[in-house]
């Protein structure tokens, strides 16, 4: 089961993970005509490749009509790093980066008085932590394609 898994992973690429992009940050039904507007596309019949080809590996669905829309239940391995809200894509290490500035900040403040070089030693690894964080947050958002 993992192996047909890293197969996925290896398989969506290039225009089709651009079109998997898409649909994702849409958040709605997209059809093929808007796909290959939006990504510029030769032609309909090569967003409809793309479409079909997430909808085999299961994470397009497609309605009645020929709109496509996310499946939900699972997501590929470049996709995996993202949290997706309504339409709204972003790194979770933003979470994990804003939470430990955060801490780091209200440390500072709230022990301003008492700060020495060894409660700077002490804080180290947090703003450490806080460093690479923001270093993989900054990194993973500029793999997100953009759209025109």
């Amino acid at each position: 089961m993992s192996g047909s898994n890293e197969n996925d992973r290896s398989e969506i690429a290039g225009n089709t993970l651009r079109t998997y992009w898409y649909v994702l940050r849409k958040n709605q039904d997209c059809g093929v005509r808007e796909i290959q507007r939006a990504l510029n596309f030769s032609s309909s019949s090569t967003a409809h490749y793309h479409l079909e080809k997430l909808v085999d590996k299961g994470l397009l669905v497609e309605d009645r009509y020929g709109n496509y829309k996310p499946s939900g239940k699972r997501k590929t391995g470049l996709i995996d790093p993202f949290i997706i809200v309504h339409g709204v894509i972003f790194p979770k290490q933003l979470l994990y980066a804003v939470a430990t500035s955060a801490m780091c900040l209200f440390f500072i403040v709230f022990f301003w008085s008492f700060l020495n070089l060894t409660v700077i030693l002490a804080l180290s690894p947090g703003i450490l932590a806080c460093g690479i964080f923001w270093f993989e947050t900054i990194r993973l958002w500029s793999r997100l394609p953009t759209f025109t």
